[in-house]
């Protein structure tokens, strides 16, 4: 009796464990009901606090400014979205979609303005928020931080970006371009070549991919995604002058002549002028009739 005590305990142990680990979280209905709002539904059976509608009292509401909870089953929006037109409203509106077992939810916030990673944060609607929606929010805030070179905390927007969709391009970019911000120039590299090959003709992705080889001294390299992001933008002319650089530091100092003399034609910045004129300088040494 007393050997076998001790796997009871673990037995009862694991089971305590187990049953803990499969606790549901709170009904996604339980979570919104005390949140402002009109709770609208277009299904015949709503749950608590929700009252059946109709689409035109939903568009009624949302003109009206009201903060709306909309309780649509893929059935319903299937039967109501024939031409797209009520998916299409509800992106206009950056309403804010979450996937439960009753079928699919959108909120309307009263300001478009609003912070919605924050709401779905606060409110602990994660669980129930829609991958693609939340890959999105994650990317906007990397972007808003990369904007005011907030680098640190662009990467880590962006990185949680990717972990709700690994796929999002624009988030490899991004990434990359905080990346470089702080230095991290091989790691930039490789998200960029993922996006490159996915997507080769975005003028950012070669543009930034020219960059990284730049900052890597991989001259040769750098001379095609930036030849590739000028065909792509030509009124882009400041670009000329780090194809210039790729091509004279990569040993064709000649056509770098060249190409500088086009860029000094079209830059009129001051700063600018002053890099012309330096790599001029550099690639002309040992160049005959430069």
């Amino acid at each position: 009796m007393f050997r076998k005590a001790p796997v009871l305990f673990f037995l009862a142990l694991f089971l305590a464990v187990g049953c803990q680990a499969k606790e549901n979280p709170a009904d996604f209905f339980q979570r919104i009901a005390p949140l402002s709002g009109v709770h609208l539904s277009l299904v015949e059976n709503p749950p608590a606090g929700f009252q059946t509608s109709d689409l035109n009292l939903v568009y009624a509401h949302a003109h009206a400014g009201d903060g709306i909870w909309l309780l649509a089953p893929q059935e319903s929006l299937e039967q109501l979205d024939v031409n797209g037109e009520f998916r299409a409203w509800l992106r206009s509106l950056q309403a804010i979609h979450f996937h439960t077992p009753r079928g699919d939810v959108y909120w309307i916030p009263q300001h478009k303005g609003e912070d919605r990673l924050a709401f779905i944060q606060t409110h602990g609607l994660t669980p129930w928020a829609d991958a693609a929606m939340m890959a999105d929010l994650w990317w906007k805030k990397g972007e808003q931080a990369r904007a005011g070179q907030q680098f640190q905390e662009a990467i880590t927007a962006y990185e949680t970006s990717l972990r709700w969709d690994p796929d999002k391009i624009e988030t490899h970019v991004g990434l990359a371009a905080a990346l470089l911000g702080r230095g991290r120039n091989e790691e930039a590299l490789q998200h960029l070549l993922w996006a490159a090959a996915r997507h080769p003709d975005d003028y950012w992705t070669q543009r930034l991919l020219g960059q990284a080889y730049l900052n890597l001294h991989r001259y040769a390299l750098a001379i095609g995604p930036l030849t590739r992001a000028y065909l792509l933008r030509p009124d882009t002319s400041d670009i000329l002058i780090g194809i210039a650089l790729a091509l004279g530091r990569g040993g064709q100092r000649e056509m770098a002549l060249q190409v500088l003399r086009q860029a000094d034609e079209r830059i009129d910045d001051p700063r600018q002028e002053q890099a012309i004129q330096a790599l001029r300088e550099e690639f002309s040494k040992g160049v005959s009739n430069p």
